[in-house]
């Protein structure tokens, strides 16, 4: 079911009903930018097939749709909690990007690997996670190791990433 017609249904509106579709729609619209404004990474926040985000956005829209809704308030603390359990909960917040590095196969122990403003070392089987606290963006990194060429590159965050990059002796 569409996201629209749910909340429609959840509202006691029939799907049948159009009268008030633009005002919904705009209160999805708003509930989802105020998840992602508050934390919540923008890709779940769009992401109508997770139930914990049609609950959130259900919850918001119960609360503010409509003039005289005496449960407003009720509804309005139920969505905030949502909110709150959905920014501290890691898959919905964070990406990991984990980094494998090796030279001809074996793993580069100790290969400093830069990855935004965050500086890291991989452990002796060549590998290290970064947590990155957004998507939808490019993150830049470079890997270096005494006795091996500097490698840079990028890699585009929009779900948690494995990278392996293959170090070449200076």
């Amino acid at each position: 079911m569409a996201l629209l017609d749910d909340v429609k249904n959840r509202l006691r509106i029939s799907m049948y009903t159009t009268n008030f579709d633009d005002e919904i729609k705009d209160l999805i619209d708003a509930a989802v930018a105020d998840l992602a404004l508050s934390g919540v990474n923008i890709a779940k926040a769009n992401d109508n097939t997770d139930a914990l985000i049609r609950r959130a956005i259900t919850a918001y829209v119960k609360a503010n749709f409509g003039y005289d809704n005496p449960d407003a308030e009720r509804l309005q603390q139920s969505y905030e909690m949502l909110k709150q359990h959905l920014t501290l909960a890691q898959d919905y917040t964070r990406y990991t990007v984990t980094f494998t590095v090796t030279s001809r196969g074996i793993p580069v122990d100790g290969a400093s690997i830069t990855a935004g403003s965050e500086i890291k070392e991989t452990n002796s089987k060549g590998f290290l996670i970064f947590t990155i606290p957004q998507g939808g963006i490019d993150l830049d990194y470079t890997v270096m190791a005494t006795g091996y060429q500097t490698v840079a590159g990028s890699v585009y965050i929009d779900g948690s990433k494995s990278v392996e990059v293959v170090l070449s002796e200076a």
